[in-house]
Order: structure tokens, then C-alpha cells, then sequence
């Protein structure tokens, strides 16, 4: 039979809202027994291996990097990150005080939110030490694993945790759970909660300090379908915004724009030259993608509307 803990009280959240001069760690009162430690984390699901033909070998690897200032700590955070296109998570880099400490991962679709203190919801995908030789922000220490967890467009939840006694896992207040924190052109990472292991991030809102790594997968073996790339300005952009299309000399060109979420917005075929202007009046503030395809072949790059 499957234990219950009641994680969150009024107080602890009245804390985490008005008491922003001491860490989360120092106004925590909440304690676990070993026995209890091991009990919750058997609720909490093995990631299953993953055979997809529809993934192939990651051939371009990247980062995202979501906070360094700290200010504030306690074990690890929740966070939501929402993926644009098929991809791997490979690990995170995380910021913790001078130590030897083990760092711990999990992941859900859909947000974090509802789940702070269910350690069923979660899934594991790996857990690995860091030794770290400096105390205080802004230097990052990659958890050596190899996930290589498949991503597919749509939003996922992280819980990146210390499992120690005594770790200062460093991140940062927030403002709002939801708000964007840092985005590319793959990923866009928000804010989200800090708190306790295991599963008590109750602590809100707070911005996970480190780097989510991951590769873009792509098809082996297949014709290359990437056109030369494009210039747009200004960028960021308003009402409209010039595409510089000389470069596909004066073919017809399709020119779509769509939203982080891959979503169509608009389309239409045009003459490349040096001057195609594009009419975004009415998009909300954000970041969309520019595509230009011709004879098959496509070209993306990242437009900011503010």
C-alpha cells in the first residue's frame, strides 16, 4: 500500500511569499525519515527503453542555458520546458556548493503543476554524482549521464533534485510559474518551484539555475533538405518585417511563419528577391519561425515579435 504525505501547509507557502531574505533550506521545517525517503521514491516509475524507428542517431548537439544569478537554494526545482521539434535530452548542468553530492532526474509530459509533492506522476531517467569545487553562482557542473530521453513537440515537465542532507542546489526567485525564462530555437524554458527532496518543491516561484543539454535528431542517411539561410530585419520586429531572399535568386519561394509549437500561422508563395516583405500585424509578443521552402528543401530561422 502506497503511502500519502501531506507536503504543503498554508504557512510554508506564506513563508516562501514574504521571507525571501533567507533561503528556502533555513525556513523548511519539513523532515523525512530514511524509511519514508525509500517509501516515496517507489512510487516513482522506471523510465521503460525506448525503441523508435522514427528516431535516428542525434547528429547536433546543443545547450540552453536558463539561469545563473542563485539568491536563493534548498535541494533542486520543477520546471516546465516546452519542446518545438523532435529531439534528445541528453543531461542538465546544475549549480550546487562546494561538495560531492548525487543529482537526481525526472521528467512527466505536460507541466509540473498538481505534481510538487506526487512522486508517482514522475518518471526517472537517471541519476549520477557531481563533485563540486566552488560555492556560489554562475559556474555549472554537467551531470555525467547520457539520457537520451526522445522529445517530441509539446511540453514536458523536469525535476532535477539533490538527494543529499546538506546540499545548497542554487536557483533563483522568481516572479510568476509560467513566465519564460530563456528560449532557442528548440526549447523554451519557464519557471517553476524549488523545494525539499523528495517531492516537497513547494517553495514558488522559483528559476531552476543550469543548462538543459540536448541533441536534434535527424534521418540518416537522407538527402540533405536544408536551403542557404536568410536574413530578416528588424528583428525584433512589430508590424512587418524584410526578408532578405537574394540568395534563392528569383525563384518562387513558399514563406511560412509558424509558432513554438510548430503551428501554422501563415503561408504564401512570392518571388525571392532582395526585399519580400512580411506582414505579422496582430501576432501576440513572442518567438515564431520563419520557413522558406523551395524545390523541397527548407530553411528556418527564429523571428522575436515584440
Amino acid at each position: 500500500m502506497k503511502k500519502i504525505y501531506t507536503l504543503f501547509t498554508f504557512s510554508t507557502m506564506l513563508l516562501s511569499v514574504t521571507l525571501f531574505g533567507q533561503s528556502d533550506k533555513a525556513l523548511s521545517t519539513q523532515t523525512f525519515t530514511a524509511q519514508q525517503r525509500q517509501e516515496i521514491l517507489a512510487d516513482v516509475q522506471d523510465r521503460p527503453a525506448v525503441v523508435d524507428a522514427q528516431f535516428k542517431l542525434p547528429t547536433v548537439c546543443d545547450s540552453i542555458t536558463a539561469m545563473t544569478a542563485a539568491g536563493n537554494s534548498y535541494h533542486g526545482n520543477m520546471f516546465d520546458v516546452l519542446v518545438a521539434a523532435n529531439c534528445t535530452l541528453e543531461t542538465f548542468s546544475v549549480s550546487v556548493d562546494a561538495g560531492t553530492w548525487n543529482i537526481a532526474m525526472f521528467y512527466k509530459t505536460g507541466t509540473f503543476v498538481g505534481s510538487e509533492t506526487s512522486s508517482a506522476a514522475w518518471t526517472f531517467i537517471d541519476s549520477a554524482t557531481v563533485t563540486s569545487s566552488t560555492t556560489g553562482a554562475g559556474v555549472f557542473y554537467k551531470v555525467p549521464v547520457n539520457a537520451n530521453l526522445n522529445l517530441t513537440p509539446g511540453t514536458y515537465a523536469f525535476y532535477v533534485t539533490a538527494t543529499n542532507t546538506g546540499v545548497t542546489f542554487n536557483y533563483t526567485n522568481g516572479t510568476s510559474v509560467g513566465t519564460v525564462v530563456s528560449t532557442d530555437a528548440y526549447m523554451t524554458v519557464y519557471e517553476g518551484n524549488g523545494g525539499e527532496w523528495p517531492f516537497n518543491v513547494t517553495f514558488t516561484p522559483r528559476v531552476f539555475n543550469g543548462m538543459v543539454h540536448y541533441c536534434v535528431t535527424t534521418s540518416a542517411g537522407v538527402e540533405d533538405n536544408t536551403l542557404a539561410s536568410f536574413d530578416m530585419f528588424p528583428n525584433p520586429a512589430t508590424q512587418s518585417v524584410s526578408l532578405d531572399l537574394s540568395a534563392f535568386n528569383g525563384n518562387d519561394v513558399k514563406v511560412s511563419v509558424l509558432n513554438t509549437l510548430g503551428q501554422l500561422l501563415q503561408s504564401t508563395t512570392v518571388v525571392a528577391n532582395g526585399s519580400n516583405t512580411l506582414n505579422i500585424e496582430g501576432y501576440a509578443a513572442g518567438m515564431y519561425f520563419v520557413q522558406v521552402e523551395m524545390n523541397g528543401k527548407t530553411s528556418t530561422s527564429k523571428l522575436s515579435i515584440k
